[in-house]
């Protein structure tokens, strides 16, 4: 009995050999997600429902935002940290209004923007850049606070075509592994840089950042007050007047709509 049980194990064991083995399933090529659908009264701002637009990144990840105005001099916009895009809303459609076409966007992860594997800020700012051009601005000017500072001094010292200019609103001189004060020696566009004296440490960081960046054409203003990044163009406080008249006066100069 024992002899026979192990031949039909053999037996058992020969069969299955014999099979064969079942095909791997084939794994679905990787797609680019869907660009993500307009947001219904995107800021509370019914009027944005048709100027919203979406744009890909480096990564090959959709960002959003919205455009105002049809200037052939684009300023793009990049908001602070725990803020996003509807933070520059006001000033944004002063901006249009003034002649200049405005791209204010999210950042990757943020609103409705899509974190890509190798997202980084500069690369947003790039990329928004990169969308305002194709859309038909001849200038591009790039205007961040605070983190978002960082973003576009950086973006600006490796950007084809340069920018036509760059404002940093209480730019931090580093911020998420990007270091503008290392940037900023390589810039050739003019540059802004506005800060208010009593907002901790930031007069000295643009000052630092100043120092750093070459050529005649770099400014610097520091306001009175204590208010910081998007808040100096978009609310009433001490240095907002001041700060205000600066951004005009440079913009004025180096970058007409």
């Amino acid at each position: 009995m024992r002899s026979l049980a192990v031949v039909f194990s053999l037996l058992l064991l020969a069969g299955c050999a014999g099979d064969p083995a079942p095909a791997p399933e084939a794994s679905a090529a990787p797609t680019a997600a869907a660009a993500p659908s307009p947001t219904d009264r995107r800021c509370v701002d019914p009027e944005l429902n048709d100027k919203q637009v979406t744009f890909a990144d480096t990564n090959g990840v959709y960002l959003t935002g919205y455009v105002l105005g049809t200037g052939r001099t684009a300023l793009v916009l990049a908001a602070q940290a725990a803020a996003d895009s509807c933070s520059w809303l006001s000033w944004a459609k002063q901006q249009a209004a003034a002649g200049y076409r405005v791209l204010a966007f999210d950042f990757n992860g943020e609103g409705r923007s899509r974190r890509g594997p190798d997202s980084k800020a500069s690369g947003d700012v790039a990329a928004a850049a990169a969308f305002a051009r194709a859309q038909g601005a001849t200038g591009v000017v790039l205007i961040g606070a605070s983190r978002g500072g960082t973003a576009v001094l950086v973006a600006a010292a490796g950007l084809t075509p340069p920018p036509t200019a760059v404002v940093g609103l209480s730019p931090a001189p580093k911020y998420a592994g990007e270091n503008a004060l290392e940037a900023v020696p390589r810039l050739t566009a003019p540059v802004l840089y506005v800060a208010a004296a009593g907002d901790s440490g930031f007069p000295a960081d643009a000052q630092a950042m100043y120092d750093a960046t070459p050529g005649d054409k770099r400014k610097l203003a520091i306001v009175p007050g204590r208010l910081h990044g998007t808040a100096f163009v978009t609310i009433a406080a001490a240095g907002a007047q001041e700060a205000a008249a600066a951004v005009d006066a440079f913009l004025k100069a180096h970058a007409p709509a």
